[in-house]
C-alpha cells in the first residue's frame, strides 16, 4: 500500500526535505567549499569587490530593514530539481506572507500538494484549505510574551530578520548583477557557513545568497546539493525568488477579512487521514474521465459502486487491476459499478496503461488530489464500496484476496442474488 506521501512522495521526502529546508529553515542551508555551484552562477560579477567587512556591514543593514517594518509583503517562488539514477523530479512552489499592524495578516502557501491559506483580520483568524473546501475559524490567539512572534512573522521571516547572525560565517564571493524579473540588481553574493546537521559525508551541500546591495534585501537564495561517489548519481538544486519586497505599505481590510466561497464548509479541526465513511452517504466526486468528459459519481445512483484510488506509480495498485477485473467481469451483469480514479500528476499515464491492458470500466483523473478534501487522505489502493441507496457499505486501503472476499459478502449482503462468498463467509 501506498500513501501519497510514498510514492513520487518518498523520494521527495529524502531530498525535498534537505533541498527546500533552506527556505523554510535556512538554519538548514549548508555550505560545502568544494561544491558545484557553476548553475547557480550564470549571473555576470560587477567590478568592485567585497571585504568581510562589507558583508557584515551590508547584513547588520538587511536584517535592520525587515526588523523595523512595520508592515511587509513578501512574495516568493521556489523550484527544485532532483536528479538521480532512479527518478528525475521537479517541483515548483509559491508562498507569500503580508502582514500589517494589529495582527493583520495573510499567508499563502501553495504547490502540487497543497494550498494552504492562513489570514487574520485581527480578531478572528481563519485557516482555509481551497482544495479541501473546509477552513477553522477561531479567535486570535494573543500570545503573554511580549516578543511573541504572530504567525505571518514566524519561520523564514524571522530568519531574514536575524540574517546578520546566521550569515555571520559565511564567505563573501565575487558581487554579481542578476535579474530578479523586474530589472538587474546589483548584489553581494554569500555561501552560507556549512549546517551543523550535515551528517552524510558522501554528500556535497551549498546555499548562495544574493542580497541587494541598494535595497538592503534578500532576493535570491540557492541550495544545491549532490554525492560525491560516483557510484551514486544524486543531484538536487532548489532555488528561491524572491520576487516581490515591499515595506510600511498601508493594505486594505479587505486583504485580511476572509469570506467564504460558496461550497466551503466550516470545520472544528481538519482530519488529514482517511474520512471514516461507512454507514454514511458518499462524499461528492466530480472529476474529468480520462479522455476528458465530465463525471459525477451521484449519476450513478441506483446501483452499487466500487471506487478503485490507485496511481500507475503504486505497484500494489498494479498488481490490483487484474483482480479488479475479474470482479468487474464477473458482476456488470448484476450493476455493479467500477470507479477508478487515478492520482497520476499525468492523467495520459493513467490513460496509457488503461489501454495497454484493455481495462473497459470507468476511469477519472484526479490530479491535484481534489478528492481528498472530501474522502480523506489515505493510502492507495483504497476501495470504497457503495450501496445503491448511496450509503458506504466498506472500505479499506490495499487490496488482497481477503478484502475482495469482503467485498464479495458485503454485496451478497447487500443483494442476495451476488453470490455468496465459498464456505459462507459474510
Amino acid at each position: 500500500m501506498f500513501r501519497r506521501s510514498n510514492a513520487l512522495k518518498t523520494f521527495l521526502v529524502l531530498t525535498f526535505l534537505l533541498a527546500m529546508s533552506y527556505a523554510l529553515d535556512p538554519d538548514y542551508a549548508s555550505s560545502t567549499p568544494n561544491a558545484d555551484v557553476s548553475k547557480a552562477e550564470e549571473a555576470k560579477p560587477v567590478q568592485r569587490s567585497d571585504s568581510p567587512e562589507d558583508m557584515q556591514k551590508l547584513l547588520a543593514e538587511t536584517a535592520e530593514t525587515y526588523r523595523e517594518a512595520k508592515s511587509f509583503r513578501i512574495e516568493r517562488e521556489m523550484v527544485d530539481t532532483t536528479e538521480s539514477e532512479l527518478m528525475t523530479l521537479s517541483n515548483r512552489s509559491l508562498s507569500s506572507v503580508i502582514a500589517a499592524p494589529g495582527t493583520r495578516y495573510r499567508i499563502v502557501r501553495k504547490d502540487a500538494w497543497t494550498w494552504y491559506i492562513h489570514q487574520s483580520d485581527g480578531k478572528t483568524e481563519w485557516i482555509w484549505y481551497p482544495w479541501r473546501k473546509q477552513y477553522v475559524e477561531q479567535p486570535v490567539k494573543r500570545s503573554s510574551d511580549p516578543e511573541g512572534l504572530s504567525p505571518a512573522e514566524d519561520g523564514y521571516v524571522a530568519w531574514l530578520k536575524q540574517i546578520d547572525k546566521k550569515l555571520a560565517s559565511g564567505r563573501v564571493q565575487p558581487p554579481q548583477t542578476i535579474d530578479i524579473g523586474h530589472g538587474r540588481v546589483n548584489c553581494m553574493v554569500i555561501i552560507g557557513p556549512p549546517s551543523p546537521r550535515q551528517h552524510d559525508p558522501t554528500m556535497q551541500q551549498q546555499t548562495t545568497y544574493w542580497i541587494d546591495r541598494d535595497r538592503k534585501i534578500l532576493v535570491k537564495e540557492q541550495f544545491v546539493m549532490r554525492s560525491t561517489v560516483p557510484e551514486h548519481k544524486f543531484d538536487s538544486e532548489g532555488t528561491t525568488t524572491y520576487t516581490t519586497t515591499e515595506f510600511n505599505t498601508s493594505f486594505p481590510d479587505s486583504l485580511f477579512n476572509f469570506v467564504p466561497p460558496m461550497g466551503a464548509k466550516r470545520v472544528e479541526k481538519f482530519e488529514f487521514g482517511p474520512v471514516e465513511l461507512v454507514g454514511k452517504t458518499a462524499p461528492p466526486l466530480r472529476l474529468n474521465t480520462l479522455d476528458g468528459k465530465e463525471f459525477d459519481l451521484g449519476s450513478l445512483r441506483g446501483k452499487p459502486v466500487l471506487v478503485d484510488f490507485w496511481a500507475t506509480w503504486c505497484m500494489p495498485c498494479r498488481e490490483s487491476m487484474p483482480h479488479l477485473a475479474k470482479l468487474y467481469d464477473e458482476f456488470k451483469g448484476k450493476g455493479l459499478a467500477l470507479v477508478s480514479v487515478s492520482k497520476d500528476d499525468d492523467p495520459a499515464d493513467a490513460a496509457r496503461f488503461v489501454a495497454k491492458y484493455k481495462y473497459s470500466w470507468l476511469n477519472v483523473a484526479d490530479p491535484k488530489w481534489e478528492s481528498d478534501g472530501d474522502w480523506g487522505e489515505s493510502g492507495i489502493p483504497r476501495l470504497v464500496l457503495i450501496g445503491k441507496d448511496g450509503k458506504v457499505l466498506f472500505e479499506s486501503e490495499g487490496f488482497d484476496e481477503a478484502q475482495e472476499a469482503k467485498i464479495r459478502a458485503t454485496l451478497h449482503h447487500m443483494d442476495p442474488t451476488f453470490p455468496a462468498v465459498d464456505g459462507s463467509r459474510e
